[in-house]
């Protein structure tokens, strides 16, 4: 009876650590469809920590894929630094913010994920962020430079400054 109670017990002790073990995220060699599961369920903190995965050149494509998605989720790592933290936090959003820390090799571009329209400034508010609107129409902009950047994988093209046209930056 003891040795039957034991083995249950065990075999429920190893399906919990199994099933606990495929949301943990690897924060050295991160997967990104894995990284965007764990943002959407709201729970990044708890599972990962506060620090943003080591991204690489390698991860763009995938990254590329999520830019349409405009979900707002709970959690997002900021710049170690930072005691700025504005909601809601958007998917998309938070994905150029990566893409730009790979971009430009600082893993942090600024100290959050947050993009700000400079011609919207007013002295009682601040900067306007960006629209969930013209999030989607950003996403396009780094489509587009990463097709460019395939063609032509220089230094110049991978630190090529998108919102250098536009009245947009991070806050």
């Amino acid at each position: 009876m003891m040795t039957r109670l034991l083995t249950i017990s065990l075999s429920v002790i190893l399906l919990m650590a199994t099933s606990c073990q495929k949301d943990e995220l690897n924060i050295k060699n991160p997967d990104v469809t894995q990284f965007v599961r764990i943002l959407k369920t709201g729970n990044y903190f708890e599972k990962v920590g506060y620090e943003l995965p080591n991204f690489s050149k390698k991860h763009l494509p995938e990254l590329l894929n999520y830019l349409k998605d405009t979900t707002n989720i709970k959690e997002f790592p900021t710049h170690p630094l930072s005691s700025k933290f504005t909601t809601p936090k958007r998917l998309n959003e938070c994905l150029f913010w990566t893409i730009d820390g790979i971009r430009s090799g600082n893993k942090y571009p600024s100290l959050e994920p947050c993009l700000v329209d400079t011609s919207t400034y007013s002295e009682q508010s601040g900067y306007s962020r960006v629209s969930g609107k013209k999030l989607i129409d950003l996403s396009n902009l780094y489509i587009s430079w990463y097709e460019e950047y395939i063609k032509n994988p220089t230094e110049l093209t991978l630190k090529k400054n998108l919102f250098e046209q536009t009245s947009y930056k991070w806050n």
